[in-house]
């Protein structure tokens, strides 16, 4: 039994065919991989589902044990969807793939290729997808917001202390999927904007911060959420002096190196 090491995960064995899943930005435990005779089965904490998670953990072990076949079952629709991305076939009462048919599906350059974005051009980092997300504060749109658990634990720390201090902070977008930043890009498009000049203002999908599920956009009271002018609020003042305090910093200052348009609003945890 050995050890794997994914974009986002740490696997580890620690049972008789049995492996860990942990998330590389801060070690939980997230969930486990069980193999054994060709039958493969995984489970997940409730704060990983949906976040790709399930395919790169039980793609990369079954790269790794690098077995001539592997079996699963599963009467789940969404379970037999994520097999069938995976390249697993319907056999019997039961799915199968071989190693040579095992596939992982690619929705950073799917995605961009729909968007007519050609990657190699694109100069801003690569985000990956948080592995880990718990639920946050409704936003100043009155929609539900979720981040990483140790950046909810931050935001909701520093949001008390603000207020605190007579400063009242308000989420204005918290986590994006690469799905849901593309259908920002798209949904502009549509509209007649030119492409290039939609991504100084939004980045491409894999690379926006906001997948880390540690980036937030923040507002206040009488202020325009997204706005320039959030600079001149007291809650941008208490930010630049307190933030930091709290491990968040201003992500795109301005003329930062990465193109991206001067954003006051624009903050992310390091997860320590």
């Amino acid at each position: 039994m050995i050890n794997i090491q994914t974009d986002r995960l740490n696997i580890k064995p620690t049972h008789k065919n049995c492996w860990s899943i942990f998330d590389q930005q801060d070690d939980t435990l997230i969930g486990k991989l069980f193999f054994r005779n060709h039958w493969f089965n995984i489970i997940l904490k409730p704060q990983s589902l949906r976040l790709g998670v399930a395919t790169e953990a039980s793609y990369g072990l079954m790269k790794a044990i690098n077995s001539e076949k592997y079996m699963a079952k599963s009467s789940i629709p969404h379970a037999q969807q994520f097999l069938k991305e995976l390249g697993f076939e319907p056999k019997n009462k039961h799915f199968e793939v071989t190693i040579e048919q095992l596939q992982q599906p690619d929705l950073y350059q799917s995605l961009n290729h729909k968007l007519g974005i050609d990657t190699e051009q694109l100069n801003n980092p690569k985000y990956h997808t948080t592995a880990q997300l718990v639920d946050s504060d409704v936003d100043c749109f009155q929609r539900p917001t979720k981040l990483h658990p140790k950046a909810n634990q931050a935001w909701q720390s520093m949001k008390q202390s603000a207020n605190k201090d007579g400063v009242n902070l308000q989420l204005v977008s918290a986590f994006r999927s690469m799905g849901y930043q593309a259908g920002i890009i798209q949904m502009k498009i549509d509209q007649g904007q030119i492409l290039q000049e939609i991504l100084q203002t939004n980045a491409a999908p894999g690379h926006s911060q906001h997948h880390t599920g540690c980036a937030i956009d923040i507002t206040s009271d009488d202020f325009e959420p997204l706005s320039e002018s959030f600079e001149n609020s007291p809650a941008f003042d208490w930010l630049q002096n307190h933030a930091a305090d709290h491990g968040f910093t201003m992500s795109y200052p301005r003329d930062n190196d990465q193109g991206i348009i001067y954003e006051p609003w624009h903050w992310c945890y390091a997860i320590r």
